[in-house]
C-alpha cells in the first residue's frame, strides 16, 4: 500500500473514526484503525464491535493495499506534523510515513485480523433532511439513561410508523419527545432502539453544508451515510417502555416564564445547591417564582425571585437543577410553559413560543427538610 496525502485531510478523517476506538479492550486489533486504498481514495475504518465508523478520502494512490495500524500512536504522529503533504506506504505489516523533513515507521498487524466491515446494501438507503434528523437527535438524546442495568434506556425510541416521526428518550428521572412529519419512512419499519452514541455520532459527523442523510436498515443494526461518513451501529432489544403513560394529561396549572431568565437564575442558585441531589426549590405563586437551594457542607443558602404567570395555588416543589437546564437547552422560544398537578407528580415543559411538537417531562424531588 502506497499513497500521498494532506497532513489536513488525514487529520480529519482520523478526527472522525477515533471516536469508536475503546480506550481498553480484551481484542488489541480493536486498539488498530484499518487503512485500504482503492485507485483514487483510501478508506479507514474503525470500530469497537457495537459502533463502526468508516470515513472516505480523496488520495494519490500508488498501490493498492491496506494495513492495521495503531490507532493513538499514528493519530499522535499525524496530528503533530506541520501542514504539508505525506506519503504513507506499507510492507510486510510495517507503515512508513515520510514528508520533507523526515520519516516515521511503526509496526501494524495484517488487515485479515481486523473485524469485517459491516455488509451495507446501498441500493435500501432512504435519504432523510440533515437539518430535520440531526434536530431530532439533539432534542432527545440528551435524556438517555446511563444505567446499564436497563439497556433499553440507553437508545434513542425512533418511532416511523405514523404520519409523525417520533423520537423519544428517557433515563427514569426526565423525558424527552420530539416529533416532525413523515414523508419518508411512514409505515416502512416497526419501532426501533438506537444507542445514542450512535446518533450523536451521526449528529457530530453531519458538516454543515450536508442536505441530507442516508439510512440503511439493517435485521440487527442500523446504517447512517453523512457524505464520505458511514456509521453503522448494532440495535438495541426492547422493549422500550409505553411511555405515552407516564406523559400527564391532566396537569391543571400552568407556569409560565423567561427561559433566559429562569436558565441564569437556576445556573447562579444552584451554586449552593447539594453536590449530590443537585435540589433547587421552586416556590410558585400567582406573580412571583422564587428559586432556592441549601448546601448544609457549606452552610450556604441562595434564594432568588423572579416574575412568572401563574394560575393554580402556591406550590413548593424541588428540580435536580441539572436536569431543569438540560432541558431549557434544548427548548426553543423566549418563553417556557411547565403544566403543573402537584409537588409529586411530573410537570410537562414546553415551549410557549415555537410551534414545535416537542415536549419534555421531569421529575419532582421530594423537598428536603
Amino acid at each position: 500500500m502506497k499513497f500521498a496525502i494532506t497532513t489536513d485531510k488525514i487529520q480529519a478523517a482520523l478526527a472522525a473514526v477515533t471516536t469508536v476506538v475503546p480506550a481498553k479492550s480484551t481484542l488489541p486489533i480493536l486498539g488498530n484503525i484499518l487503512i485500504e486504498t482503492d485507485s483514487k481514495a483510501i478508506k479507514i475504518f474503525a470500530t469497537d464491535l457495537e459502533i463502526s465508523i468508516t470515513t472516505l478520502i480523496e488520495a494519490k494512490v500508488v498501490k493498492k493495499g491496506s494495513i492495521a495500524i495503531p490507532a493513538r500512536a499514528f493519530t499522535e504522529i499525524i496530528n503533530a506534523l506541520p501542514q504539508t503533504e505525506i506519503e504513507i506506504e506499507s510492507i510486510n505489516n510495517r507503515a512508513e510515513l515520510r514528508f520533507a523533513s523526515g520519516n516515521y515507521k511503526l509496526s501494524g498487524m495484517p488487515a485479515d485480523e481486523f473485524p469485517k466491515l459491516p455488509d451495507v446494501n446501498v441500493s435500501k438507503k432512504i435519504k432523510l433532511p440533515a437539518d430535520t434528523f440531526c434536530k431530532m437527535i439533539q432534542k432527545s438524546a440528551f435524556a438517555v439513561s446511563t444505567d446499564e442495568t436497563r439497556p433499553a434506556l440507553n437508545g434513542v425510541l425512533w418511532q416511523t410508523a405514523s404520519e409523525k416521526m417520533k423520537m423519544v428518550a428517557t433515563d427514569g428521572h426526565r423525558l424527552a419527545k420530539y416529533e416532525v412529519e413523515n414523508n419518508k419512512l411512514q409505515g416502512l419499519y416497526d419501532d426501533i432502539i438506537v444507542p445514542s452514541r450512535a446518533l450523536n455520532l451521526v449528529g457530530k459527523l453531519t458538516s454543515e453544508g450536508v442536505a441530507e442523510i442516508s439510512v440503511i436498515f439493517g435485521e440487527n443494526n442500523i446504517v447512517f451515510i453523512c457524505a464520505n461518513n458511514t456509521i453503522s451501529s448494532r440495535i438495541i432489544e426492547g422493549p422500550y417502555p409505553n411511555y405515552e403513560q407516564v406523559i400527564p394529561t391532566a396537569n391543571d396549572k400552568s407556569l409560565i416564564v423567561s427561559k433566559s431568565q429562569l436558565t441564569d437564575v437556576v445556573k447562579r442558585v444552584a451554586i449552593l445547591s447539594n453536590s449530590l441531589t443537585r435540589q433547587v426549590k421552586f416556590t410558585i405563586e400567582p406573580d412571583i417564582l422564587t428559586v432556592s437551594a441549601t448546601n448544609v457542607d457549606l452552610g450556604g443558602e441562595a434564594v432568588e425571585t423572579m416574575p412568572c404567570s401563574y394560575d393554580g395555588e402556591k406550590m413548593e416543589i424541588g428540580y435536580n437543577a441539572t436536569y431543569i437546564l438540560d432541558i431549557l437547552k434544548q427548548i426553543d422560544g423566549g418563553e417556557i410553559k411547565i403544566a403543573l398537578s402537584s409537588p409529586v407528580a411530573a410537570g410537562v415543559i414546553t415551549s410557549v413560543d415555537e410551534k414545535e411538537d416537542y415536549l419534555c417531562l421531569i421529575m419532582p424531588l421530594r423537598l428536603a427538610d
